[in-house]
């Protein structure tokens, strides 16, 4: 079902929301395409976090680093624990997002931080192959071999079901890694799958197609132009192959889904028509565009975001109980 925004936001998270955007509208937007940009911002962030070995938002939750060996690679795991002492409720796989080429783990110590309290879950979140060298490819495999490896981990992780999702590209990458192990194995113990302004169409959805220069946070232009990138050399077929997009996967058997998206991001239609897809397939999908939302909006000082986010959570909450 799609939800009603109304039912979540009211017309004052708008209006500030909105105050937000015309701020958001005076400043640079991110160029995904330049892997230059990507390369100079994963130094600067690899730097900051030498200098900073502790990050505040994950005060209350224990961490750790596990190497997950993965037949040829060794992939490095960031796992949040809660400090209650009692087993967790379950297992929170998260993909970071960053169009594929931005970002690491312990960036995202705050987001799992708060899954981790809010929720009684451990999170577990991985290092995989950043494709600024276009490998997309060993991305997409990272990601499927640290889904396999929780799966085949849950005992370990005093754990019994999974909650597996991302924001944008780390979306698609958990759909990917999803669709792929269901070929393969059983998915009995993945309890749901969370979207936040996914990515799910590699040939370019719609409204990124018809987006312009005045969309907010991302360029979309060079958010398109990633996606060639990305997939230079592919033809329209295996750009619409469940290898590569999930949106146009066979999705039967898929556990609930909860898609969130901005009705402002360039890739809202990637949400839509997954959502679509997912609920022609299985009838358990749910739908939220959150108005006057940008892409990345979950991450912006808004109560847009606080209500999606604690949305969010509840929902987790539901499947996992």
């Amino acid at each position: 079902m799609e939800t009603a925004p109304g039912a979540i936001f009211d017309q004052r998270d708008i209006r500030r929301a909105q105050m937000l955007n015309r701020a958001l509208g005076l400043l640079p937007r991110y160029h995904p395409g330049r892997r230059v940009n990507a390369s100079i911002l994963n130094t600067l962030i690899g730097a900051g976090q030498r200098v900073f070995p502790k990050f505040r938002a994950a005060r209350g939750v224990k961490f750790e680093t596990v190497a997950a060996e993965t037949g040829q690679r060794r992939i490095m795991l960031r796992v949040l624990r809660g400090h209650s002492g009692s087993a967790p409720r379950g297992v929170y796989l998260h993909f970071h997002g960053g169009a594929w080429v931005l970002g690491n783990a312990r960036l995202d110590d705050g987001w799992n931080a708060d899954m981790v309290r809010a929720c009684n879950v451990t999170a577990v979140c991985g290092d995989f192959h950043l494709a600024v060298d276009d490998r997309l490819e060993q991305t997409i495999e990272d990601a499927v071999a640290i889904t396999r490896w929780v799966l085949d981990h849950l005992p370990e992780l005093q754990a019994e079901r999974i909650i597996i999702g991302g924001e944008s590209s780390g979306a698609h990458l958990a759909a990917i890694a999803l669709i792929r192990l269901a070929a393969k194995r059983s998915i009995n113990p993945v309890a749901g799958f969370l979207s936040f302004c996914g990515a799910f169409d590699m040939q370019g959805s719609a409204s990124l197609r018809a987006a312009g220069e005045t969309s907010l946070v991302i360029d979309a232009r060079s958010a398109l132009e990633n996606l060639k990138r990305l997939t230079q050399g592919m033809s329209d077929h295996a750009h619409r192959s469940a290898e590569l997009s999930p949106c146009y996967a066979d999705l039967k058997k898929m556990p609930p889904a909860l898609f969130i998206a901005g009705a402002l991001d360039p890739i809202v239609d990637d949400s839509r028509k997954m959502y679509e897809r997912w609920q022609e397939f299985n009838g358990n999908a749910e739908l939220i565009v959150v108005p006057e939302a940008p892409h990345g909006f979950e991450r912006l000082p808004t109560c847009l975001a606080s209500k999606a986010k604690a949305y969010a959570r509840e929902w987790m909450k539901e499947r996992l109980t």
